[in-house]
């Protein structure tokens, strides 16, 4: 976005900074200044300063944008964009009041597509005097390097830059029927008003037509077949709001970007559209003579309410890090427009209508913090920050520590879906859940959600098995679901399996690796019991439930081997849902506190040299056989 210095100084009359002040204040404020430019404008020395704007700050694609940001830096008053054209010479500039046309007809429109559409406004304008464009506008127009056509399009250009929202004029003498927006179905071409050809065909292309013809493409570039010429006299002049993600998907696939694609792929306030088409009508009707026909056609299907925030005034301050005192936050926030009012302890603060940036609690705090300026946070301070409060899950902690302990004994993590195939939860279910099915499932292959980890962690063995691999140790840290006297439940659980040659103790390595995870865990009170239910999945004879206590906590079996179909297979799964309760119950302590000082005491001994001779052979020794166990 570029502005002349001029015009900021025109909508902020107090302003004292110098031209490269403000460039670098508003750098601070989060605009970088990527160009500072001397240059002449209506005669005079000049400055145009280049900012980047922030995807979310629509409002400030504007000279209206930036001069109120100016005007919060330095606390001065901003005008309306209408207090330009108060000069001596034109004394009556007076905006519109469309209430006094409310009982006319408005101008025939149609929307076919609501969806795409935020808001419409139009107006008719007969007994026009087109013009050649003045030189100081043509100059002002060429700054932001948009080519000058005539009075009427680039009045209309003009109010696009002064308040940020694009317009469309179309002649209304060229128009057959009603003027129509919706997806394009019937057109493959649009001739823009340069002369190029688009081809159309998509969808999703919303169009300006009437009832022969295409006009426009909504929201990016118009047509030649209602451009305004010189010759025009009669105009609809239409100002309107897209959903801005199809704006930004159309521009972006038809490779077409225009100033007022730019600005309405981007959140626009719908409301503050009304204040910039008024000012465009005015800016016509005192420029180009005319008379207004009807009311304004005022398309404007959901209106947006703007948020209320609770703010503690004493939350920038732990942002920061610096003591912001809350009569600066107060001051700080009203500089921006904001409304502040005292609700007890804390700040109820509404946002003004354009700022579709600020909808939670944080968006005020960098608000404060940036208006404040960054650059008055000390460099040689520590930050003045308090002690959040740690709220990692207790079972986020647990599974990485037992991703660790794990991998340290030799298991390998895999990921499985928690949808699988029918009947499969009967096989493996150790619970008194029922079966949970999914409704329009992705897959009709995988209805029903895992009541177990097990064919997971059973399927990736089958894998590894086809492949020649022998010994198999994995794991899987997951949800399982299930349904128990009308209430659906899920809980973390772990899954492990192991598959050895059949001349390895498989059962041992698993009972072990679930005792060490445990104990590393900080649970010491473990036992063996029978299981409430043996899942058919399971050898009746070689099936427990670990149990802390006793409370069980899961099960380990070995799988029979119709259903292994790899050999020796064990699998065990272990409730974490219910191990992080328990570990809240057992915290592990140590097993001696010391309370003093541990001395050492150096003691030297004197040998003989044949005992010396011993001594180091002795060691000697020692050393070999410590070497011959290492290799």
């Amino acid at each position: 976005m570029k502005i002349l210095y001029s015009q900021l100084k025109e909508l902020v009359p107090k302003l004292k900074a110098s031209p490269l002040e403000v460039g670098e204040r508003l750098t601070l404020t989060g605009f970088m200044m990527d160009s500072f430019e001397k240059v002449s404008y209506q005669g005079k020395t000049d400055y145009l300063i280049g900012l980047e704007i922030r995807q979310n700050r629509a409002d400030c694609l504007s000279i209206l944008g930036i001069a109120r940001e100016v005007a919060a830096c330095w606390n001065l008053e901003c005008r309306e964009p209408f207090h330009l054209f108060q000069k001596e010479n034109k004394k009556d500039f007076k905006l519109i009041n469309f209430k006094d046309f409310s009982k006319k007809e408005a101008p025939a429109i149609e929307t076919r597509d609501k969806k795409p559409i935020r808001r419409i406004l139009a107006i008719d304008i007969k007994n026009l005097q087109n013009k050649k464009t003045p030189g100081w506008l043509k100059e002002f127009l060429n700054f932001y390097e948009i080519n000058s056509v005539n009075f009427l399009v680039d009045l209309s250009n003009y109010v696009m830059l002064l308040t940020g929202y694009p317009s469309h004029l179309l002649d209304k003498n060229k128009i057959q029927g009603k003027l129509v927006w919706s997806l394009n179905k019937d057109f493959k071409q649009l001739t823009t008003l340069d002369g190029s050809k688009i081809k159309l065909g998509r969808k999703e292309d919303l169009i300006i037509r009437d009832q022969e013809k295409i006009l426009a493409l909504a929201g990016i570039i118009g047509g030649q077949a209602a451009a305004i010429g010189l010759q025009t006299d009669s105009i609809i002049a239409e100002m309107a709001i897209y959903d801005r993600a199809l704006i930004r998907r159309n521009s972006g696939e038809l490779k077409i970007v225009t100033e007022a694609s730019n600005r309405l792929e981007k959140d626009l306030d719908t409301d503050s559209a009304g204040d910039a088409f008024n000012l465009l009508v005015t800016l016509i009707l005192n420029n180009c003579g005319g008379e207004i026909t009807g009311r304004v056609f005022d398309f404007y299907p959901q209106k947006r309410r703007v948020p209320k925030i609770l703010l503690d005034p004493q939350e920038p301050s732990s942002y920061a890090g610096i003591e912001i005192p809350t009569q600066k936050t107060i001051a700080a926030l009203k500089n921006l427009r904001f409304q502040v009012k005292q609700n007890n302890k804390l700040l109820e603060v509404t946002p003004p209508a354009d700022r579709m940036d600020i909808n939670i609690k944080e968006d005020l705090i960098e608000e404060v913090i940036r208006m404040v300026g960054f650059d008055k946070i000390p460099v040689d301070q520590p930050p003045r920050l308090e002690i959040v409060k740690n709220i990692t899950p207790l079972s986020l902690k647990l599974s990485e520590k037992t991703k660790d302990i794990l991998t340290a004994l030799g298991f390998d993590e895999i990921l499985s879906s928690p949808l699988i195939k029918k009947e499969e939860n009967k096989k493996v279910n150790y619970q008194n859940w029922e079966i949970v099915t999914t409704q329009n499932s992705v897959n009709e292959e995988y209805p029903e959600l895992r009541q177990s980890i097990a064919p997971g962690l059973i399927n990736q063995t089958m894998e590894y098995s086809k492949r020649g691999i022998g010994e198999i140790n994995i794991f899987e840290i997951g949800k399982i679901f299930g349904e128990k006297n009308g209430n659906y439940r899920e809980q973390n659980s772990l899954g492990l399996l192991t598959h050895q040659p059949p001349q390895k103790k498989a059962l041992a390595k698993m009972e072990q690796a679930v005792e060490k995870l445990l104990r590393a865990l900080g649970i010491n009170e473990i036992q063996w019991q029978e299981p409430e239910k043996i899942p058919p999945a399971a050898n009746p004879y070689s099936c427990w439930s670990p149990a802390v206590g006793e409370e069980k906590i899961g099960i380990l079996y070995k799988l029979k081997p119709e259903f292994a179909k790899a050999g020796n297979v064990y699998f065990a799964e272990i409730n974490f849902s219910q191990i992080a309760r328990l570990l809240k119950k057992y915290q592990p302590e140590p097993t001696v506190e010391l309370t003093k000082k541990i001395v050492t005491l150096d003691a030297n001994l004197e040998f003989s040299l044949d005992a010396k001779k011993s001594l180091a052979a002795l060691i000697g020794e020692k050393i070999k056989g410590i070497s011959r166990q290492i290799g």
